[in-house]
């Protein structure tokens, strides 16, 4: 939806970059911004600085970098349109949507009161667990997995009564509509009944977030309970060890991950994403320190999820159960795995059947020393594939035609490292199996298109143009008039560049200049200066702006010297007369422009740059 320019500029002028970044990254005031650790890769000194007064972040570390809508964007993985609506309706700025038909509007609407109704249903089963005479039983069954209640807190974790009407009743009293309610699939209702019913019962409740952290379904663990009294209207519950929403509009489960708005910075940060396949696995290990832990919700892993995964890393530990089932989950999901381009590893976690009992029977530390020893997927699959088609001479034909194309989709350097495996399992020669592989690449090679070229290199500003961004960023009363008397031939011959300089004299905001969809390298230069310390006091700047200016100019000159000096040269040589009393001439003023601008350096420069970096 197109937002117009003047409320996007609104909301970010009303937001506290400095805060919205805090509330994730702990920043520390150095000077006139803040520096942390940078939340989108991992290091131990703080490379990550806020400038409020700016409106922007950059890491020198990683080069990430933005306004606040680009780190909601980066840190939350939303679009621009929610980014700016939620910061919108924190700073009390109407965020106006194109003109919306009324079906438009409707269901967008709808949604809205889907989402309000599975969070106020959250909000009841969380009280009713923490403080409910009726989530005893739900307190007691985390106490004996040894769940904390901080962990039950961070993960809004919540308990359904064993009745068929406590949500219902919360909800009527709510006054929320109970076709609402089935709408976002928290209510049954039985065919030829006007009675609605609770479809969770006796369950332990994990809300499931979106990846704007809002509650979109739920999952439910049964609880064993006591014997219901005959002719009671409260019948125990019965059903399925886990019981999931089904989905709605606002659910689907197939590109929803349980944990990816409480694991996304740590997964950046760690560069690598836990997978594992239920929602106590994820729990415990968030709680034993592995932050970066996601689950299925109840579905076999997709190329959605693993969509969703790519946006933050490419290194995957997959921790599928240790079951027969686990392992054909683990063995299916390698092609989903190559599809993404997502390094796959597993971690056997035997003698424990899931990651839930390891850590609980084993602890963190023995839990962080099998995961450095985490073998790639592929080995799995080699392994499976020779025990499933046999020793025999055709069985391990049957294993080599399977195994051959998996090889083929790896990165040369995975598979580099996968042929002596694979060739050993197979029980085959290296050689052999590396003709076989490569023969196929020569094949494909001829049949696909061509390599890509190499990407071109990153544009950085000269030195001194670097100096006069910082100078027109922190004094453009002082340093626009001297940039606009200045040549812009001699300031750069990058268009975009010449067009920022004019939007920063004219008073706009760095964060809408440093737009990366205009140009990404200069975007990155702009954050990168404004982020550098106090390079010149405000008193200097009009004098160093002149300096500076004048040493561009300067550079320009001396080498346009030396080209007239080789055609003098060879005048001289040729004996062309006519041509050397021109060339005279115009190095004759060269040199005095050489010598003014020399003047000019020499006299206001109180300071030069401070280093070659930009």
């Amino acid at each position: 939806m197109a937002i117009p320019r003047h409320i996007v500029d609104e909301v970010r002028a009303r937001t506290d970059i400095a805060e919205l970044i805090g509330r994730t990254v702990t920043l520390r005031r150095a000077g006139r911004s803040y520096s942390g650790l940078c939340p989108f890769h991992n290091e131990k000194s703080p490379s990550f600085n806020v400038v409020p007064d700016k409106g922007i972040f950059h890491c020198f570390g990683c080069g990430e970098g933005g306004d606040a809508f680009a780190f909601l964007m980066k840190s939350r993985g939303v679009s621009f349109y929610e980014a700016v609506k939620e910061l919108g309706d924190a700073a009390g700025v109407v965020v106006e949507e194109k003109e919306l038909s009324r079906e438009e509007r409707q269901r967008l609407e709808h949604r809205a009161d889907l989402y309000d109704v599975t969070e106020e249903s959250a909000r009841f089963f969380t009280n009713t667990l923490l403080t409910a005479p009726e989530g005893a039983p739900g307190r007691e069954y985390l106490q004996k997995r040894g769940i904390t209640v901080e962990t039950a807190q961070k993960y809004r974790l919540g308990f359904a009564p064993d009745a068929w009407d406590r949500l219902t009743g919360h909800l009527q009293r709510k006054r929320i509509p109970m076709q609402m309610a089935k709408g976002a699939r928290v209510v049954g209702q039985r065919e030829g009944s006007d009675r609605v019913y609770d479809l969770f019962r006796n369950r332990l409740m994990f809300p499931i977030l979106d990846d704007r952290g809002r509650v979109v379904a739920f999952g439910g663990r049964l609880l064993p309970g006591p014997p219901t009294p005959p002719g009671s209207e409260a019948p125990k519950a019965d059903g399925p060890k886990y019981l999931n929403s089904p989905e709605s509009e606002i659910y689907n489960k197939s590109r929803t991950l349980y944990g990816l708005s409480w694991a996304r910075l740590a997964a950046q940060r760690k560069d690598r994403v836990l997978v594992v396949e239920g929602y106590f696995d994820a729990v415990s290990l968030w709680q034993g320190g592995f932050e970066e832990v996601m689950a299925t919700c109840g579905t076999a892993l997709t190329p959605a999820h693993l969509e969703v995964i790519s946006r933050l890393t490419r290194k995957v530990v997959a921790l599928f159960d240790s079951d027969e089932a686990g392992l054909k989950a683990a063995t299916k999901s390698m092609e989903l795995f190559l599809d993404a381009n997502v390094e796959a590893k597993r971690l056997d976690l035997k003698p424990a059947k899931d990651p839930d009992e390891f850590i609980q029977q084993f602890g963190a530390e023995a839990f962080e020393g099998r995961l450095a020893a985490a073998q790639p997927l592929l080995d799995l699959v080699f392994d499976r594939t020779i025990k499933k088609e046999g020793s025999s001479s055709e069985g391990r034909a049957r294993a080599e035609a399977a195994v051959i194309p998996l090889l083929r989709r790896l990165p040369r350097n995975v598979r580099d490292q996968m042929l002596a495996k694979a060739a050993d399992v197979l029980g085959i020669r290296p050689n052999e199996l590396i003709e076989k592989v490569g023969r196929v690449d020569t094949q494909d090679a001829r049949s696909g298109p061509p390599p890509s070229m190499a990407p071109p290199p990153r544009w950085v500003p000269s030195r001194e143009l670097a100096h006069l961004l910082w100078l027109l960023l922190h004094f453009p009363a002082q340093v626009a008039p001297v940039l606009a008397d200045a040549d812009p031939t001699v300031l750069t011959d990058r268009r975009s560049v010449l067009e920022a300089i004019v939007a920063l004299a004219g008073g706009a905001p760095l964060a809408e200049v440093a737009d990366p969809g205009r140009d990404a390298d200069l975007a990155r230069a702009l954050r990168a200066i404004a982020a550098r310390p106090a390079e010149y006091q405000e008193e200097q700047a009009q004098s160093s702006a002149r300096a500076l200016v004048a040493r561009l100019e300067l550079a320009r000159i001396e080498s346009e010297i030396l080209t007239i000096n080789a055609k003098i040269a060879a005048c001289e040589t040729s004996g062309d007369k006519s041509s050397y009393v021109s060339l005279a001439k115009e190095i004759s003023t060269l040199y005095a422009r050489q010598r003014l601008l020399k003047t000019v350096v020499a006299t206001r420069a109180t300071r030069g740059p401070a280093s070659s970096n930009p």
